[in-house]
């Protein structure tokens, strides 16, 4: 941003500040006030008069004074026991957090832990004392705002599941049981939506860009009417508008001198610094097919064939030197925690530094949460995690054997592995699994395959085992075992096996 202002790239069409937000609401959530640190409509606790503001046009008293806790520091205060209920909505924390360990000790030290959620089991889900079940993103009805201030409609396209209800629903019934109704006496999205455009405008001179003042009146039909606008939209100007497509081409900003500002910046190295004890640098990101935690992408087989496991890039030489395999697993240590992934040769790698995906969540793998490896380091200012640059020790994960399982849909696990990752396929259940300690397969056979077997292969000279169960003529479950994970067969034919009503001997 200060390049741009020191070069006079700011309000000019092709040039300015781009904005690379993971979320489409990112900018909506922010607008209402979804941050701690912030007061709805763009009002901010050290801006003079707007508590104040924020409180005479709610009729209330009880606007907190300052700001709240971070996401980090929040988690640190729960842990402390200084805070003893908690609501947590639509995230998971217990995944996505740094120092994902002390996050799920909190919770679990907390007396009251809410989260509303439209899936049943996540790693924050199996913390929650109290579990709601709220609508997903196709079920809920309301409006978004995209990095470019584009406030759109998004309309359901599926009905609510019997129970589930849209957040502001929740909220409001809540409200209701704590003596609140009448401040939360919402019906519908639309009377939120006239509220939050009545407060972008109360007492708005002009000194707060973020203005909705010719929607704050907009009616039931003219809400669900309502065409893709950037704000500001002032009064007087109809839905059709474009509200107004760019911001500071004049030159003048929103200062009480109408001069933009620039913020001091001063380079500073990450806190977490390779040692001796935690030789690379462990950069964290996402992948193409995951979204965030995978709690729903997981779900989906197709998404999955892209990148089945959690795995390691490292470069050529670091494998050399920390004696890696590739397509063997490696793990990842710092202190307690630990991540095991699989090692891909990687020279696009820098030496000493190694990539791994941050998606996956202990209902897919044994240990692939990255944010094990990360610590609670926060930016002093945003609050904001060094997420991006933890640290770690990297070893080979020394397993006698390696297996493939795949199992009808839905079947009991009662099996046990150093290591495994659950991977769901078109028509069965499968998993990766590691061990490192031997195992006697043919005496335990059943407890892998949910009962007997009608089909078994072994060599024992080779490490290799394969055995498959049959009911009423129907696949029921197929292990595969080796010494060597790169000689286990494909699975694309056997996954179609399970949609097979009878197996015939061809």
């Amino acid at each position: 941003i200060n390049s741009h202002l020191a070069t006079g790239r700011v309000g000019k069409p092709g040039a300015g500040p781009f904005s690379l937000t993971g979320q489409p609401n990112a900018m909506g959530g922010r607008e209402v006030g979804g941050l701690a640190n912030t007061l709805a409509a763009h009002m901010d606790y050290d801006s003079p008069g707007a508590r104040s503001r924020v409180a005479d046009f709610w009729g209330t008293g009880a606007v907190a004074d300052g700001p709240g806790y971070k996401a980090v520091d929040m988690f640190e205060a729960v842990h402390r026991g200084d805070i003893r209920v908690i609501w947590i909505m639509g995230t998971n924390p217990a995944v996505s957090l740094p120092d994902s360990a002390r996050v799920r000790e909190a919770l679990a030290r907390c007396p009251t832990v809410i989260v509303s959620d439209c899936v049943a089991h996540t790693d924050t889900t199996d913390l929650a004392d109290i579990l709601l079940p709220a609508a997903g993103w196709g079920e809920k009805d309301g409006t978004v705002t995209n990095s470019e201030r584009r406030i759109s409609r998004q309309r359901c396209f599926l009905p609510l599941p019997a129970e589930v209800k849209p957040d502001w629903w929740i909220m409001s019934s809540v409200a209701g049981k704590l003596g609140f109704g009448e401040a939360f006496n919402y019906k519908r999205p639309a009377d939120i939506f006239r509220e939050h455009a009545a407060l972008s405008a109360h007492e708005n001179n002009g000194e707060r860009l973020f203005n909705l003042a010719g929607l704050a009146n907009l009616s039931d039909a003219g809400y669900e009417a309502l065409i893709p606008v950037q704000w500001p939209v002032m009064e007087g100007a109809g839905v059709e508008t474009e509200g107004s497509t760019r911001l500071f081409s004049d030159g003048r900003f929103v200062t009480d001198n109408q001069r933009a500002r620039f913020v001091a910046i001063n380079t500073r190295l990450p806190a977490q610094q390779t040692s001796d004890d935690y030789p690379m640098v462990v950069n964290t990101g996402r992948i193409r097919d995951q979204w965030h935690t995978m709690t729903r992408t997981a779900n989906t087989p197709r998404l999955l064939t892209h990148r089945s496991e959690p795995y390691v890039d490292v470069h050529p030489d670091d494998m050399v030197a920390h004696q890696l395999k590739e397509g063997h697993l490696a793990r990842l240590s710092l202190g307690d925690g630990g991540y095991v992934g699989r090692v891909r040769k990687s020279p696009e790698q820098r030496r000493g530094e190694v990539f791994i995906p941050i998606h996956w969540n202990r209902q897919f793998a044994s240990s692939g949460v990255a944010t094990l490896l990360t610590e609670s380091v926060t930016d002093p200012v945003s609050g904001q995690p060094e997420a991006k640059h933890g640290r770690a020790d990297i070893t080979p994960f020394r397993a006698r054997w390696h297996a493939r399982l795949l199992v009808r849909r839905n079947r009991p696990r009662r099996w046990q592995a150093d290591y495994w990752c659950q991977v769901p396929l078109q028509y069965c259940d499968s998993w990766w699994l590691a061990g490192r300690q031997p195992v006697d397969w043919p005496a335990s056979m059943t407890e892998w395959l949910g009962g007997k077997a009608h089909l078994v292969m072994a060599d024992v000279a080779q490490g290799r085992f394969r055995a498959a169960r049959l009911v009423n003529g129907q696949l029921e479950a197929v292990l595969m075992v080796d010494s060597d994970p790169a000689l286990i067969p494909e699975t694309s034919w056997l996954d179609r096996c399970f949609a097979e009503t009878e197996l015939c001997d061809s």
